[in-house]
């Protein structure tokens, strides 16, 4: 079995949710993700896709190497754009929350078919919310995870109308109800960098009120 970092663990984890699924891994990397999701289902239908040759090849000398190349569709494209109707579920692992919300928005008529998101940005996490929120999806399911002194957190999205408050948007609505452990970890990590910018920035400076409307945000919950 093939062995995956703590996030793309987190992210098979919800992929596997559904028994059948035929996905896209937008951003494929050297393809580790789909064979893990191989090797835990055989049923999965998959596409690995990049915008650039060389991680294709790497992962396509990994399809070929654990014996998945009748298994996994390899394909050079951009983003989600022209992508086959029957593709149902969209993985986004390791990009920036501009770039995942640029690809989706470029790619918004293949949406129609889309059921299911999964996605793990790097950053921006309110923002991801916000944005993906709007295209009419829901939050289904999230989760914090720590890897390489770094917190994540990994979204599962539906196809939904919801309406979510700026708490929710902000601290995730599923997160925010369950206040786990890593939840408190990973606000009170977000809470000292904010003191710690706030304290360094003169009285006068212009992000010093959005910095303190975080702050109150996070000193109700945390």
């Amino acid at each position: 079995m093939i062995k995956l970092s703590k996030r793309l663990t987190t992210v098979a984890s919800f992929v596997l949710k559904e028994e059948k699924v035929t996905l896209i891994d937008v951003g494929c990397d050297h393809a580790l993700l789909d064979i893990y999701l191989l090797q835990n289902n055989d049923k999965l239908k998959i596409v690995a896709s990049d915008n650039k040759e060389a991680p294709l090849e790497n992962a396509k000398k990994n399809i070929i190497k654990y014996s998945f190349l009748n298994k996994i569709e390899i394909c050079l494209k951009d983003g989600i754009k022209n992508i086959d109707e029957n593709i149902d579920t969209v993985v986004i692992a390791g990009m920036g929350a501009e770039t995942i919300i640029s690809i989706l928005e470029e790619g918004h008529n293949e949406l129609k078919n889309i059921k299911r998101l999964i996605i793990s940005s790097n950053n921006k996490y309110g923002l991801i919310r916000k944005e993906i929120n709007k295209m009419g999806y829901a939050i289904n399911d999230e989760k914090i995870v720590y890897e390489d002194n770094k917190f994540y957190v990994v979204m599962e999205f539906v196809k939904k109308r919801q309406k979510y408050s700026k708490k929710e948007l902000y601290f995730g609505p599923i997160l925010l109800k369950n206040k786990d452990d890593d939840f408190y970890r990973y606000y009170h990590f977000i809470k000292s960098e904010l003191e710690e910018v706030l304290n360094k920035l003169p009285e006068n400076h212009l992000k010093r009120n959005k910095i303190v409307k975080e702050l109150e945000l996070l000193n109700e919950e945390c």
